[in-house]
C-alpha cells in the first residue's frame, strides 16, 4: 500500500485535525502541512486562479485567455510530450484541431482513476505542452486590414511545463504550470544585457479539488487569520502558521516589463505588448493599494495601455475591465479609450457616460481651454451622435449633426452621418 493509498482511507471530509498514530510517524501531519503550504501559494500568487474539480475542470482555453491574456483564436495545433517515472518512457501525442487544444484539461496529464474509481496522482510524471501560437496563416491572412501589426510572436510556440507539487496530496492536487513564450526580434541582439529577445516567462499554480474542500478550507482560513493576528501582535507562530507563512511569496520587479510593453504599443504590436504589460499589472495590482502615492501613476498607465491593446484587438469587454479601474482619473485620454470600449461593446452605460462628460462642459466644470480639451469635446459630441444613430433616435441625431456641421473638426463626420440617416430612413418607408 502506497503512502497516498494510506491517506485516501482517512479524513475523507477534510475536517479532522491530523492525529498521531502512536508510532512517532504521522503521515496525516505531512499531508496537512503540504496542503497548507500549497494552498497559501495558490491563494497568494500574483494572478487570481479559479479552483478546479471534476465537475468544473480547468482547460487550456481558461489558461490561455484568462491567465495569459492571449486570444484563443491565435492558437494552432499542440504537441504533448509526457515522460514516465524516472524518465524511462517518453510518449508524444499531436492534437491538431484548435477546439481540441483549447478543451484539453491539464490535470488529465497528472491524475488518473485507480481501481477503486478514485482520482490519484501519477507519480514521477512530467508533461510538456508545445502549443502553436499565432501561426503565419492566422497572422498574415488579410494583415493589411488588421490594426494589430505584431511580429514578435509570429509562428511562435507557447511552451508549458506541467508538474505536480507536493510532496503529498491532501484532498487537493496542486500543479505548477511554468510557461515560456520566445520573443524574436530583428536584428538578433542576444549578446546585449537588455535583449528584446528575452522570452516571456510566467508561472502559476492550479488546484484540483479531489473531494469537496469546504471543511479543510475553513481550517486553512482559521490558521491564516491566526497568523495575521499573531504577526500584528508580534507573537510566536505555531508550526502550522509558519507553514502558511512559508507559502506566501511576492514579486517586485516591474520596470522592464512596463517600458517594453509601452514600446510594443508604440509599434502597433498589441498582442505582443499584452504579455509584458500584464506582468507589470500583476506586480502593481496589490502594491497600488498599500503604496498608492508612489505607484498610482504607473498603475494607471499600465491599465490604460492594456485597455488600449484590447480595444485594438477588438476584445472590448476585456478593455472595459482595465479602463474602468482608472476612471477616477480626470485624464481625457483615459476617458476616451473607456468610452470607445463601451460603445464598441454595445455596453448600455455608453450613452449615459457620454452625456455625463458633455454635461461637465455645459455646466462649466470643464472648459475648452486647450487643444486637448477641444479634441475631447468634439470626440464626445461625435460619439453622442453615433449612439443616437445606433439607438435609432433619428430626431436627436439629426439635430445634433446639424450643429456639428458648424464645427470644422466635425463637419465631414456630420455630413456623412446625415447622409447615412437619410439613406436608412428612406428605405424604411419604401
Amino acid at each position: 500500500m502506497g503512502l497516498f493509498d494510506l491517506f485516501s482511507k482517512k479524513n475523507k471530509d477534510g475536517g479532522e485535525k491530523p492525529q498521531d498514530n502512536g508510532s512517532g510517524f504521522n503521515p496525516d501531519e505531512w499531508f496537512f502541512g503540504s496542503f497548507l503550504m500549497n494552498e497559501a501559494k495558490f491563494r497568494h500568487q500574483q494572478q487570481t486562479v479559479k479552483r478546479s474539480s471534476k465537475d468544473d475542470p480547468i482547460t487550456l482555453r481558461y489558461i490561455i485567455k484568462e491567465l495569459l491574456n492571449i486570444s484563443p483564436d491565435d492558437i494552432g495545433p499542440m504537441t504533448i510530450v509526457s515522460r514516465g517515472e524516472f524518465g524511462r518512457v517518453e510518449n508524444t501525442e499531436l492534437i491538431e484541431t484548435q477546439a481540441e487544444v483549447l478543451n484539453y484539461k491539464p490535470y488529465d496529464a497528472l491524475l488518473y482513476k485507480n481501481n477503486e474509481g478514485e482520482l490519484v496522482p501519477r507519480t514521477g510524471l512530467n508533461t510538456v505542452l508545445v502549443i502553436s501560437y499565432r501561426p503565419g496563416n492566422i497572422v498574415f491572412d488579410n494583415i493589411e486590414s488588421k490594426s494589430d501589426k505584431s511580429k514578435l510572436c509570429t509562428d511562435n510556440s507557447i511552451i508549458m511545463f506541467l508538474r505536480g507539487i507536493g510532496p503529498f496530496v491532501y484532498e487537493t492536487a496542486y500543479m505548477r504550470v511554468s510557461v515560456m513564450i520566445p520573443n524574436f526580434t530583428s536584428p538578433d541582439d542576444f549578446r546585449t544585457s537588455h535583449s528584446k529577445n528575452a522570452p516571456f516567462t510566467t508561472s502559476f499554480i492550479l488546484g484540483f479539488d479531489i473531494v469537496p474542500p469546504e471543511k479543510k478550507l475553513t481550517r486553512y482560513d482559521q490558521i491564516e487569520q491566526s497568523l495575521i493576528e499573531k504577526s500584528n501582535r508580534g507573537e510566536e507562530l505555531s508550526s502550522e502558521e509558519k507553514t502558511v507563512l512559508e507559502g506566501l511569496t511576492y514579486s517586485k520587479d516591474l520596470g522592464y516589463d512596463f517600458g517594453y510593453g509601452r514600446w510594443l504599443v508604440s509599434e502597433n504590436r498589441f498582442a505582443d505588448a499584452l504579455m509584458p504589460l500584464m506582468k507589470a499589472y500583476n506586480h502593481l495590482k496589490t502594491g497600488v493599494v498599500t503604496e498608492y502615492d508612489r505607484l498610482n501613476e504607473i498603475f494607471e498607465e499600465t491599465c490604460f495601455n492594456i485597455g488600449f491593446c484590447f480595444n485594438e484587438l477588438e476584445q472590448y469587454d476585456r478593455a472595459t475591465y482595465y479602463l474602468d479601474l482608472i476612471q477616477g482619473s480626470d485624464k481625457p485620454k483615459y476617458i476616451i479609450e473607456y468610452i470607445n470600449s463601451l460603445v464598441n461593446n454595445g455596453d448600455p452605460r455608453a450613452l449615459q457616460t457620454v452625456r455625463h462628460y458633455l454635461s461637465e462642459f455645459n455646466d462649466g466644470k470643464r472648459q475648452i481651454d486647450s487643444e486637448e480639451t477641444s479634441f475631447f469635446y468634439d470626440f464626445l459630441a461625435r460619439r453622442l451622435a453615433y449612439l443616437f444613430i445606433d439607438y435609432k433616435m433619428w430626431d436627436n441625431a439629426r439635430n445634433l449633426l446639424e450643429q456639428l456641421k458648424e464645427s470644422p473638426a466635425c463637419h465631414d463626420f456630420a455630413v456623412r452621418e446625415l447622409e447615412y440617416i437619410e439613406h436608412i430612413t428612406s428605405q424604411q418607408f419604401q
